[in-house]
């Protein structure tokens, strides 16, 4: 999880919201990791910590839900300025292509 979290935050945006999430809860005595043990660990690295079941469907619309309130909460707090951000702008005209310009698929 280091070695993810370091290419992550090398790359990423510096406002970027993460969580680490805990998953299959359902399977408590498979347990790799103890929730106390990933919560710290989560803390320490500044990112949000919770954990979930996709069987008992256990906090999984919660996981969604903490880390668009946590981008709300940044935009909210100006932490994060509306057009700071290197955006694309996508362009939605279509051109015709020409006899020089064929490309590679066609819809028929």
């Amino acid at each position: 999880v280091e070695r993810w979290l370091k290419e992550l935050f090398d790359h990423a945006d510096p406002h970027i919201v993460v969580m680490l999430v805990g998953n299959k809860t359902d399977l408590e005595s498979e347990r790799s990791v103890p929730m106390e043990e990933a919560k710290d660990f989560a803390e320490k690295q500044g990112l949000l910590f919770l954990e979930t079941s996709a069987l008992q469907s256990t906090n999984v619309e919660a996981a969604f839900s903490s880390v668009l309130a946590e981008i709300h909460k940044k935009v909210s707090s100006k932490e994060v300025v509306r057009g700071s951000l290197n955006a694309v702008t996508l362009n939605n005209s279509r051109r015709e292509n020409t006899e020089e310009q064929k490309s590679c698929c066609r819809n028929i």
